[in-house]
């Protein structure tokens, strides 16, 4: 009989009983929920009028969470950048200190100038070809990368041709100043320790020539001190600060030196640079002077968190990242640190390579790619000097109403970048300290730290994803009292909780049988079994089994 009773159910008594289970499965859950509020909905004790009331709170706590949500999640995608300082009391001696480069203005040596046409010509040069070898070395006189101060018309009146097969490097490099010619012997000395000038002060290459570098490991020499001094000792470091305490050395500039009515000056250039650095601005000082360079380091730390930043927008490369360094073949020779520390120096030599087809390893690192500039090259580069001479920022001629010519280098430095920011004092020498002879011109330097203790800074997202997730827990906290428990609770009563308790209640069986029906009638259907004639006949007709009729033949007219 009971069975007979569930047989003839209706299906809006199935949907009756579904609905009985979701009711009684949601009061179930708001007896058990972590969740604030929730528990009151489904209170037998409580009037309607008080649901209502706790209703509408569980609504405006839900809204606030995604309203608070959204602003977050802004926040989070701008990927915002913050540097802070990281330490104010880092000392000095854990970074290396400064390569000190000196260079003369006057390039040449001009009493090698017979020993240079004894070495770079053929024994039986001809006198035109002499005279032009003797312009070609005034005009490396003050030959710099980004100031070439002869004119092309001048250049033009030249027959530098002949003198193509010189090597220009080579002959820049026999005729510059070393460090026998104007470092006084015994004036050198390291944290007050006396050492021999030549064995520390190296002849590199940098923008502005050959130039006397201490403390840098660019250069074969360099590279033999690293080796004898050891890694962890080379370049050097320094703890102390203040004049004397670290780099001192006396220049002694001689007018023999210099070609008689020869434009160059008798200053000198300090430059202030990273041991692995090529070249980096200049500080003239000038003649019988003592000048006080104070050095002040800074160091600026990227986190790992900014990786998925462009390089663009962070302003740094990341040392493991892809980086394109132009037409160099200097990325297959060199480390990326030391790529990113010279990207403008390579920056610079695409544009020679690009404007005049080739390259000057004065000033550049070897380029295998491209030919070296010969006497004639001159020209090129005496023409485009505008352009070597200014470097232009991606978007500057969007604020200057007249274009100016120059090189557009996107160079990124280094994500974990070490600078280092001088200033200079320049007093004059007393009487007793100026040299005997008014043809010599005398120099003191002291480079030296500015503080024993240096600032270092930390750049980081303003709002990680640890950030976001603490937020939200706050958030989710504070107007709903509910934590990431009560998300996985939720979670598990809207799926596999609610599955078990349908299990528990037998409710599958009861719609396995709905399903059945469904099916059948659908099967009945496509077999046109179902008609409103079939219906009118009664249950006592018998029809005769029939096939699955296709949806557009063999229909039955049933008017």
């Amino acid at each position: 009989m009971v069975k007979a009773l569930n047989a003839a159910k209706s299906d809006k008594d199935v949907e009756r009983c579904f609905m009985e289970l979701v009711r009684e499965y949601f009061r179930y859950y708001c007896e058990r929920s972590t969740i604030h509020c929730v528990r009151y909905l489904y209170d037998p004790r409580l009037h309607n009028v008080e649901r209502f009331i706790w209703s509408v709170l569980l609504i405006i706590s839900v809204t606030l969470c995604c309203s608070f949500y959204m602003l977050l999640s802004e926040r989070y995608g701008a990927q915002k950048l913050q540097t802070v300082i990281d330490d104010s009391q880092y000392p000095v001696f854990y970074v290396q200190f400064p390569a000190v480069g000196v260079c003369t203005d006057n390039r040449i040596n001009w009493s090698k100038l017979a020993a240079a046409k004894a070495q770079f010509l053929p024994v039986n040069a001809s006198e035109d070809v002499v005279k032009v070898f003797t312009t070609l070395v005034t005009y490396l006189e003050t030959l710099r990368f980004a100031n070439f101060e002869h004119s092309t018309s001048e250049l033009e009146d030249e027959h530098l041709e002949i003198l193509d097969f010189i090597n220009l490097s080579a002959l820049a490099h026999f005729l510059t100043l070393r460090c026998e010619d104007i470092l006084v012997p015994g004036s050198c000395k390291w944290r007050q320790s006396s050492f021999n000038c030549c064995d520390y002060f190296v002849l590199e290459k940098t923008e502005y020539g050959f130039c006397l570098v201490f403390n840098s490991e660019l250069s074969d020499r360099s590279k033999e001190i690293k080796k004898r001094e050891g890694a962890a000792y080379y370049p050097k470091h320094n703890a102390k600060a203040g004049q004397s305490s670290g780099l001192n050395f006396n220049l002694l500039l001689d007018e023999r030196f210099k070609r008689p009515d020869t434009s160059a000056t008798d200053n000198v250039f300090i430059m202030i640079k990273k041991p692995n650095q090529v070249s980096n601005a200049v500080y003239s000082i000038t003649p019988n002077t003592e000048t006080h360079v104070s050095v002040r380091p800074l160091l600026t730390r990227t986190d790992n968190t900014t990786r998925n930043i462009p390089p663009e927008r962070r302003n740094c490369h990341f040392t493991d990242e892809h980086v394109d360094f132009g037409i160099s073949v200097a990325p297959g020779r060199f480390s990326k640190s030391f790529l990113l520390s010279n990207c403008l120096n390579n920056c610079h030599e695409s544009y020679l390579v690009k404007l005049c087809n080739c390259t000057l390893p004065i000033f550049f690192l070897s380029n295998q790619k491209a030919n070296n500039c010969t006497a004639s090259s001159l020209r090129c580069i005496s023409r485009h000097n505008d352009i070597f001479g200014y470097d232009k920022h991606l978007e500057e001629d969007n604020y200057f109403s007249a274009t100016k010519p120059g090189m557009t280098c996107p160079c990124l430095v280094n994500c974990n970048l070490l600078e280092y920011y001088t200033s200079t004092t320049t007093l004059p020498l007393s009487s007793r300290e100026l040299p005997a002879s008014p043809t010599l011109k005398f120099f003191k330097v002291d480079v030296h730290y500015q503080v024993e203790m240096m600032i270092t800074f930390r750049t980081s997202l303003e709002f990680s994803s640890i950030d976001l997730i603490a937020n939200l827990g706050g958030i989710f906290g504070l107007c709903l009292g509910a934590s990431m428990v009560s998300c996985v609770e939720l979670l598990y009563f809207l799926t596999v909780g609610f599955a078990l308790h349908l299990y528990d209640n037998n409710y599958y069986v009861v719609f396995r049988k709905k399903l059945k029906a469904i099916g059948s009638k659908g099967l009945r259907y496509l077999r046109n079994e179902v008609s409103h004639v079939h219906q009118e006949a009664g249950p006592s007709v018998s029809l005769a089994k029939s096939k699955l009729r296709h949806p557009f033949n063999h229909r039955t007219n049933a008017w």
